[in-house]
């Protein structure tokens, strides 16, 4: 009899029950995956370099995951800003600015700006901690598409919106209620927060990749792969675990650190209560393709560029330059989102390769030495990437079933933070908040 089992090894699910542990209780952690790390995937080129194809930034405001980096001495590096980033315009048309926001035509520059404005605002009226007390009722029965159609005049200005949050939130504006996004940016605390490099989430960037982070937290837990939770029989004396080997393991509480979406997978007797089985059916997944180029140099820096391209047409829309903090070797790394990403999903990996590998060409202007692209729908564990998200009427009708446990069932993962929902922060803040609910005190 365990004090607690934790289902999924991610670095939610990894904290929980290094902070179970550090309590004194028994516990360890089933994956279902060879590896561990969840949504945090680094593997390594031919010559060595860490390539991160998950969750690789750290921001200045992860409070939680700095002391721990601090406190285990991971390194860090800055991601490079230095250059002109590049805006490409409708129809291959160029122009180069510096800072976050891309230098359009002035009506649409005004335009976005004045947007903005009033989203950041809106943001300030949502509650990170109580999201389904609707302040402003309206704003949960649209979706973020419908909110952009009325507030910007300038296609340009719509355009560019419409890039910078698919890009954050995985999905495209038509998919996701207006409430869910301006909550998601609150609980990053700002806009700024969510979006910047300098200050902001894409900060610093794990040296070694993000792999160093989920080692040091795995070395402190017992844990075992490749073990699927088929069924949970659950009831006021604990929990019994069925994994696909027929073992059967016991525990007092269960955490379950596996996104909302995922969790019907598992046989729950008695079924969950239908508020929780609707939670999962109305959470889906976002839709993200990661690429990562290698290069022998980071040769753009030569001619003044950051490597950051922001594109309001095509397939990758958005790229970042994260080699290693010394330049001995370039990287870069862009991102394919929602319905970009999907359209692509007939093709096998080798001929999406193929296809990166031309859109790398034609936005850097050389082929990469190594090129990779993870696209997470097709990890049956995950079900997609970044995190889960709301249409409109989520968080009215089933957003209560995210945070409030089923004694002896709690819930993890970055989809039940309450601040930075979708980044590694949230999940060990989930994780933090898992664990009070059993009555451990968590140190800060």
């Amino acid at each position: 009899m365990y004090d607690a089992l934790v289902i999924g090894g991610g670095v939610s699910g990894l904290y929980a029950a290094y902070l179970l542990r550090q309590a004194g209780l028994s516990v360890e952690v089933l994956e279902a995956r060879d590896r561990l790390g969840g949504r945090l995937h680094t593997v390594y080129t031919p010559d060595g370099h860490p390539v991160d194809l998950g969750g690789q930034w750290v921001g200045p405001q992860h409070t939680r995951v700095l002391r721990w980096v601090e406190a285990h001495r991971i390194p860090l590096h800055r991601t490079h800003t230095a250059g002109k980033n590049l805006l490409i315009l409708p129809g291959g048309r160029m122009r180069s600015y510096q800072g976050t926001i891309p230098r359009l035509p002035v009506g649409a520059l005004l335009d976005l700006g004045w947007g903005l404005e009033r989203f950041k605002r809106m943001a300030k009226q949502v509650s990170v901690t109580h999201p389904w007390h609707l302040t402003r009722p309206a704003w949960e029965e649209e979706t973020l598409a419908a909110w952009m159609r009325r507030q910007f005049r300038s296609e340009l200005a719509r355009q560019t919106f419409s890039v910078g949050l698919a890009t954050v939130l995985g999905c495209e504006p038509e998919e996701v209620s207006l409430w869910h996004t301006l909550f998601y940016v609150q609980s990053a605390g700002s806009l700024e927060a969510l979006i910047e490099t300098e200050g902001g989430a894409q900060e610093r960037k794990f040296t070694q990749g993000a792999a160093s982070l989920v080692a040091s937290i795995a070395e402190k837990v017992p844990y075992r792969l490749l073990t699927p939770v088929q069924r949970v029989t659950w009831g006021p004396g604990g929990v019994q675990v069925s994994v696909a080997s027929g073992e059967k393991l016991a525990a007092r509480s269960l955490i379950v650190a596996i996104p909302p979406a995922l969790q019907l997978r598992i046989e729950w007797d008695p079924p969950l209560p239908p508020l929780y089985a609707q939670l999962s059916q109305r959470m889906p997944m976002g839709s993200v393709t990661k690429v990562v180029a290698i290069y022998d140099k980071p040769y753009w820096r030569e001619k003044g560029l950051s490597g950051h391209v922001l594109r309001l047409e095509g397939a990758l829309r958005l790229t970042f330059d994260t080699s290693p903090p010394d330049g001995s070797y370039g990287q870069i790394t862009g991102f394919a989102v929602g319905h970009l990403a999907r359209s692509l999903l007939h093709l096998s990996p080798d001929e999406r390769l193929a296809f990166f590998q031309r859109e790398m060409e034609g936005l850097f202007g050389r082929a990469p030495r190594w090129l990779y692209q993870k696209t997470w729908a097709d990890e049956p564990y995950s079900g997609g990437c970044y995190v889960g998200f709301f249409g409109p009427g989520g968080w009215r009708y089933v957003g209560r079933a995210l945070r409030e446990p089923l004694p002896p069932i709690y819930w993890a993962g970055t989809e039940r933070a309450t601040t930075w929902m979708g980044y590694m922060e949230g999940a060990f803040a989930a994780a933090e908040a898992a664990v009070q609910s059993l009555g451990v005190r968590v140190s800060p």
